[in-house]
């Protein structure tokens, strides 16, 4: 049988150990389970560029991505998916899809446009001012709602950003994904960002040094618990033999 090598934090290995848990079976489930789910995710790519997929598998692809979005990514859709007075559109361009990841400040990939030196506002004004005019009518008879009535752009944008996710073997759809996607399929969105010196590379990177960090913290934050622990099982047994002692005087 093939060996496959897993590392792990000191911490988490720490862990591992003291539970006994059984790593290999474990870890052959946990990558069942990714296999099948990255195996899903590539076909739903190749049937989001493919213009002739019927409704009924757009529809099939909605509910299963929706199912992995962040709230954040949700709520730029339903914003995505609003014209200008607020009513839900005939169609949803890559221009659109831009401008709901813009509505809000405080997301992922706003806040990795921000790193970039990228200045968010005018971003957000030359989105707006642009015209929406992309190819690929909306199918109206789709079951997912939102899939159909995207751009074909704005289906390639949502197809790259699943490619992302696949990548960087994340198991969620965030914000930041579809900005690279965006960013690397074409469509008005990916013009204006392109004007604004945004690239999908450097966005990646940003991506992977974000995701770095937080497993780093949360090392640090096991190790924090771990010497905490540590100290207050100390005192606790001191306080044992000094009542051990007291009550043997």
């Amino acid at each position: 049988m093939p060996k496959i090598n897993v590392y792990l934090p000191d911490a988490l290995a720490s862990a591992v150990k003291d539970a006994n848990v059984p790593v290999s079976a474990v870890c052959q489930a946990a990558l069942a389970e990714a296999v099948e789910r990255i195996g899903r995710t590539r076909k739903g790519i190749t049937a989001l560029r493919d213009p002739a997929t019927p409704a009924a598998i757009l529809g099939r692809i909605g509910e299963g991505v929706r199912k992995r979005m962040t709230p954040r990514l949700l709520a730029a859709l339903r914003v995505a998916g609003l014209d200008a007075e607020g009513q839900a559109g005939a169609a949803v361009s890559s221009l659109d899809l831009l401008r709901g990841l813009l509505d809000d400040g405080e997301n992922f990939a706003v806040r990795l446009l921000t790193s970039q030196g990228v200045d968010v506002d005018a971003l957000a004004e030359a989105a707006g001012a642009s015209r929406t005019d992309e190819p690929g009518a909306p199918d109206v008879e789709s079951s997912d709602a939102f899939l159909g009535r995207l751009t074909m752009p704005g289906r390639l944008a949502c197809a790259a950003a699943l490619e992302t996710v696949a990548e960087l073997g994340h198991n969620y759809v965030g914000c930041e994904h579809l900005l690279v996607g965006l960013v690397a399929s074409e469509g008005q969105a990916h013009d204006i960002l392109a004007e604004y010196g945004v690239q999908a590379a450097a966005l990646r990177q940003g991506i992977s040094a974000a995701a770095a960090g937080v497993m780093l913290e949360r090392s640090r934050s096991a190790d924090r618990s771990d010497a905490t622990i540590a100290d207050l099982t100390r005192r606790l047994e001191a306080i044992e033999r000094r009542l051990a002692g007291a009550s043997g005087e």
